[in-house]
């Protein structure tokens, strides 16, 4: 059997998401979530996540959403004192000083760990630790708090020690527009939605293991204005939810897991 994390990222972002998060492994095949230390919706996250053990707890490393934790990595923020944009950390991934991003990304774990949470892997909020070489960075964390790493497309090519990263592929779950199509109820789009899903399912089942990635959630003010993806996670907790959807991992052959107990 394929053994497969399923794992929602931005759980802390706010209230609403995390609601969607819980909702999505309460009621769904939802195994794993990433732990944004640095958004409002923190200390609530932590308090759902020792409230339902069996989730896989990671921590989703943030360099381009919010503010930073420590306050001497002036060089990771613009102006308003928030961390830079994704657009201006693609342009010039280079020009990060790693030194302040290892800095504050350990700041960010060791919060959680400060909870008394057990983390499970790494990853990071837009994908920032496959760009440039923030990978760099990320692999040494993994290294110093023994955890594994989300592989993200050539992210284990380039470490020095690739079996930091234990998955044989990265699924993005539900990156197609027909799935983020808000403009018809779930059960039009249902038949469209599972077509591309089943496809997917028997391209991943012949990998040892896969991380599928996702980000359900509910909406507040936070989400709606804060992230240029919101309705399309109102999605994603149906998906998750849906009886059909287990079934056709089960017939798949996929074993359903989080990192913590691969």
């Amino acid at each position: 059997m394929t053994k497969l994390v399923i794992n929602s990222d931005d759980f802390g972002y706010s209230k609403a998401i995390n609601l969607g998060i819980i909702e999505s492994f309460n009621k769904g095949v939802l195994t794993s979530t990433t732990l944004m230390a640095n958004m409002p919706g923190f200390r609530e996250a932590v308090k759902l996540a020792k409230e339902h053990n069996k989730l896989g707890i990671g921590v989703h490393l943030s360099m381009t959403c919010g503010k930073p934790l420590l306050s001497t990595v002036d060089d990771l923020v613009s102006n308003s004192g928030e961390f830079k944009p994704l657009s201006v950390i693609k342009e010039k991934p280079e020009a990060t000083n790693l030194e302040q991003l290892y800095a504050e990304w350990k700041s960010q774990i060791e919060k959680i760990l400060s909870t008394g949470l057990t983390i499970t892997h790494l990853d990071s909020h837009h994908y920032t630790h496959s760009m440039g070489k923030h990978y760099q960075v990320i692999e040494q964390l993994s290294i110093d708090f023994d955890v594994p790493v989300r592989n993200y497309f050539d992210v284990k090519s380039k470490f020095s020690y690739p079996n930091r990263c234990p998955m044989d592929s990265f699924w993005n779950l539900f990156n197609y527009p027909e799935i983020k199509d808000m403009s018809q109820k779930y059960q039009v789009m249902k038949p469209t939605i599972f077509t591309i899903i089943e496809k997917e399912a028997q391209k991943y089942r012949s990998n040892n293991q896969v991380e599928a990635v996702c980000h359900p959630g509910y909406l507040d003010e936070t989400c709606y204005f804060g992230s240029s993806f919101n309705l399309a996670r109102m999605r994603e907790v149906n998906i998750l939810c849906d009886k059909d959807f287990k079934k056709l991992l089960d017939y798949y052959g996929y074993e359903l897991c989080h990192y913590g107990n691969l």
